[in-house]
């Protein structure tokens, strides 16, 4: 491997830094450097200056101020996320940045550039052409499924199915099922029972929703990918039809339940609770309450107060994008849909489906990300350990919305997880 080759990852993982940052906060990087060892940026090899240099070179390249410093210590949050992006092989082939691209000249990283922004073009065709798919539909009890379908059938790759979170719709995921659906058929969809106007379905009516689907598909066996309040419609599902599910991913997944004070909750999930249990019992209050938690876009930093690197670090990183703003304030955007998020959510916390746990003999694998501010990372780390086959994965300043933001990342560890199971 020579120097171009070693010198990619970084790259990669400052241009996706970048793009995650201004995808948040556009102006982050107006009153924030980039921080990075001098370490990390000599480390690809000899050929490409000192750090110094480097960094003067990706600063140029990626339109952001690039500070070399000696140790950790000051690193924050985005640093970090850099950091380890670098320490994963690269994406960008250097077979694709042609005879110019010397090592040590600006021209290697403008080149690398550009085959970066021909990828991230490439992806939003992808994903945007998952979300123009027409949707499928079945018959389920209390009227019709609308459902997604991407990726071509494969007898030799199970089916991979999306337990997606209640209220949500499918905007979060279209740039994972794009990567998954090369090697795997995707099924997904937004779940019943949060609309205005409807009747909120409860846990089995969820379950059943997820077989309706699979007897249309004729899917026999499938990996059950489950986000937030997915695991316990996976877990359900399971204890009903063990033979069709193949492994199931927890991803920031919550078996959250109502009265367990020793549960580790996050302030989004206590103000949350406190929220439903007033709406449920007067549905009156809907209107005013769905402005409480305004859909928990986060806290934007204060670049006007004294400086706090660290806090306006996290606070970026550990909140939505403002592409998905839509998407995340969709079960507070009515009050009568609020009412049946309300009254489904506090069926979901009732049920504990957990005591199963110790019977389920296929590989689990939790996945947890170091920001999530919406369902305690620690609770579900706690909650994967009760699965005989099973194992934990926390990814570094990744947030709830990590499939959205690290699509590439996810999905080579999904289909590592797949493969094996």
């Amino acid at each position: 491997m020579d120097s171009t080759e070693r010198l990619l990852p970084l790259l990669d993982a400052v241009h996706d830094t970048v793009a995650v940052v201004r995808e948040r906060c556009t102006e982050y990087f107006d009153h924030q450097p980039l921080r990075l060892r001098a370490a990390t940026l000599t480390s690809p090899g000899a050929g490409h200056g000192p750090a110094e240099a480097v960094a003067a070179r990706l600063g140029r390249t990626y339109g952001v101020p690039v500070r070399v410093v000696d140790d950790e210590d000051g690193l924050t949050a985005v640093d970090r996320l850099v950091e380890h992006r670098a320490a994963v092989p690269g994406r960008t082939p250097p077979e694709s940045l042609g005879g110019d691209a010397r090592p040590g000249t600006q021209a290697l990283f403008d080149a690398v550039r550009r085959e970066q922004r021909d990828a991230a073009r490439r992806l939003a065709e992808q994903a945007a052409r998952c979300a123009e798919v027409p949707p499928r539909r079945v018959g389920v009890l209390g009227g019709v499924l609308s459902y997604h379908a991407v990726g071509e059938p494969d007898p030799g790759r199970p089916t991979v199915v999306v337990l997606n979170a209640l209220g949500m719709g499918l905007g979060p995921w279209h740039r994972l099922m794009a990567l998954l659906s090369r090697h795997h058929r995707v099924l997904a969809w937004a779940p019943r029972g949060c609309a205005p106007g409807t009747r909120p379905l409860r846990l089995d009516d969820q379950v059943d929703d997820l077989t309706a689907v699979l007897h249309a598909e004729g899917v026999r066996s499938c990996h059950l990918l489950a986000w937030c309040t997915g695991p316990k419609v996976a877990l359900e599902f399971h204890r009903r039809d063990p033979e069709a599910v193949r492994s199931m991913v927890f991803l920031n997944g919550s078996f959250r339940r109502l009265d367990r004070p020793s549960d580790p909750d996050t302030a989004y999930e206590q103000n949350l609770e406190a929220m439903c249990r007033s709406v449920a019992g007067r549905p009156t209050l809907a209107d005013v309450m769905r402005r409480m938690l305004g859909g928990a876009l986060g806290e934007r930093p204060d670049f006007s107060g004294e400086p706090a690197p660290h806090r306006w670090a996290e606070q970026v990183l550990a909140s939505p994008p403002e592409a998905l703003s839509e998407e995340v304030r969709r079960p507070f955007a009515d009050g009568r849909g609020l009412v049946a998020y309300a009254r489904q959510l506090l069926d979901f916390w009732s049920r504990d489906p957990l005591p199963y746990a110790p019977r389920v003999t296929v590989p689990v694998l939790g996945v947890t990300g170091e920001l999530d501010r919406i369902a305690a990372p620690e609770r579900l780390e706690r909650d994967t350990g009760r699965f005989p086959d099973a194992r934990h994965v926390r990814l570094p300043v990744a947030n709830h919305y990590v499939m959205h933001d690290r699509p590439g990342e996810l999905a080579a560890l999904l289909d590592e997880f797949f493969a094996r199971s």
